[in-house]
């Protein structure tokens, strides 16, 4: 297979002589159809593969919850199409983009939550589509089908591409916005940018942390510019790519603020997060980069032969997510609390210069003559590259499988979950006709029998707890105001609020660690 055929780019050779995507007339034969476009029809099999491989194989529609934050997001959606403001009423701590899409599957599906994981499952795809095209057009088909099991292998990425959280689709809109960006660097078309800024800005008001990409992408891009048209002399021109991409991303992204969040309610995107480090309650290992990458370890070191195939071929747009990473590494080093969601923004980089590692291991195996070809260093590394691969492989694959199911429920009808949970569900659901309100600490079981919590506790988060934004009197206070007909806790404990269950409501069910309160009057009614 020769550099042509891969695609291979060297980035001075690219500005002075651009590769242009070709617009020749329509082939006459299927083999030279598919030989004009297969750089765009396997990275779109390959997220078709993920896709439908993910929907049959794992068992996501069965799940009551696989995290606490999908019950936060889904509430902030359900209060959202019940008529009530974002952030004037609803308490949100998180950019308003996911919320708004969530809100509008409902008001096409109803309150169910397969429909919603089904749209985190389109942003996986998409993700996984966006890096195996990057890696397509800078590296060549191998690398892009190997991406593939890289990626489902990396920790928790399955889960996390069926749960409704905003970690993922956020990284997923950056992916391609850095994909626009590799294209602007084929064909200079101004168009490409300006995707490019609008999909970062999408990203960003999802979830504020891809942001940090912003300088990567304009020095890039800047830097291009530059290497093109040196030998012109010193020209402001030098800055009309960055600008154009600049602009595209500021101007969307403070439109969107300004009409979604109001200047008024920026600070609760912000304060949380920025109080958080600083409390003593997330301070521990736990809260690390280093404690969430312990099981991504083999993935990073495999990731090595990527960057040494980036420096030996000179194949500088591989730069992109190699900084990436790195960056993000660097930034989540002194910040915390570091969940495992956040640890996707070092692996979905590692997983693509494993994909080029291994893929250019293999290539030269299958390019080089025997004993000679064998014995130079890339041999050494071809060879690590497979056998690499090969052990990461065996070290992640009974993770993955047991994460899988043979038959899942393609309804999801019945849910599976311990006796415990289930007899909360279905006491809950037992008066759902006399419940117009619940208050509660874990509000996808609200959301699962249909019934809204108080907007100013739609965000009933630890993060809230700690850095005060939401206290217990505010709690309390909306206790009173609403007056649930259920109360149910099992995350936190609020001595406050426990002093007033005692008179007003009565405990009916305390499995496991839940403790459902029902309205004393409701209950006198029923009896």
């Amino acid at each position: 297979m020769n550099s042509e055929t891969r695609r291979r780019f060297n980035l001075k050779q690219l500005f002075s002589n651009p590769d242009k995507i070709s617009h020749q007339g329509p082939s006459t034969t299927a083999a030279s159809w598919w030989g004009h476009y297969r750089r765009f029809l396997i990275p779109i099999l390959i997220a078709l593969i993920f896709l439908v491989f993910t929907f049959l194989y794992y068992p996501f529609r069965e799940k009551i919850q696989f995290d606490g934050d999908e019950g936060l997001n889904l509430m902030r959606s359900m209060l959202v199409v019940l008529g009530h403001p974002l952030y004037t009423e609803v308490s949100s701590d998180q950019p308003p983009l996911l919320t708004m899409l969530l809100a509008g599957v409902m008001r096409l599906t109803g309150f169910k939550v397969v429909p919603d994981r089904f749209l985190i499952l389109l942003f996986s795809s998409l993700l996984v589509w966006a890096c195996a095209q990057f890696l397509e057009l800078t590296w060549g088909d191998l690398a892009a089908v190997l991406f593939l099991p890289l990626v489902v292998m990396a920790p928790r990425y399955l889960v996390l591409s069926v749960s409704v959280m905003i970690g993922l689709p956020s990284i997923a809109l950056a992916t391609a916005s850095m994909l626009l960006i590799v294209v602007w660097h084929r064909d200079k078309r101004d168009l490409w940018l300006i995707f490019s800024g609008v999909l970062l800005a999408l990203s960003v008001l999802i979830k504020l942390f891809t942001g940090f990409v912003v300088p990567i992408f304009l020095v890039g891009i800047t830097i291009s510019t530059y290497l093109e048209r040196k030998e012109r002399g010193f020209s402001l021109s030098w800055f009309r790519p960055a600008l154009i991409w600049c602009l595209s991303f500021g101007l969307l992204l403070a439109a969107l603020v300004l009409l979604w969040v109001g200047p008024a309610n920026v600070w609760q995107l912000i304060f949380p997060h920025l109080e958080a480090p600083t409390e003593a309650t997330y301070q521990g290992e736990r809260y690390t980069i280093n404690y969430h990458l312990q099981a991504a370890v083999p993935l990073l070191l495999l990731s090595l032969l990527g960057v040494w195939s980036t420096i030996h071929r000179r194949n500088w747009l591989t730069l992109y997510p190699l900084i990436w990473g790195i960056l993000a590494y660097s930034l989540l080093s002194f910040y915390s609390p570091v969940l495992y969601h956040h640890q996707l923004l070092v692996t979905i980089p590692a997983a693509m210069l494993a994909a080029i590692g291994v893929a250019e291991g293999i290539l030269f195996f299958l390019r080089a003559k025997p004993l000679s070809g064998w014995i130079r260093i890339q041999g050494l590394v071809g060879a690590v590259a497979v056998i690499g691969f090969v052990l990461v492989g065996l070290h992640y694959w009974p993770d993955v499988r047991g994460q899988l199911a043979d038959k899942p429920s393609i309804r999801g009808e019945a849910l599976r979950a311990t006796a415990g949970k289930l007899k909360v569900l279905n006491t809950m659901s037992d008066y759902t006709d006399q419940t117009n309100w619940i208050v509660t600490d874990m509000p996808m079981y609200a959301y699962l029998v249909k019934r809204p919590v108080p907007p100013i506790l739609a965000t009933f988060s630890r993060k809230r707890l700690v850095t005060g934004s939401l206290t217990d009197e505010d709690i309390l206070t909306a206790v009173r105001e609403y007056n649930p007909e259920q109360v149910l806790m099992a995350r936190f404990t609020i001595p406050a609020l426990n002093t007033y269950l005692e008179s007003h409501y009565t405990l009916i069910a305390s499995p496991e660690f839940f403790r459902l309160y029902l309205r004393n009057d409701i209950l006198s009614a029923t009896k």
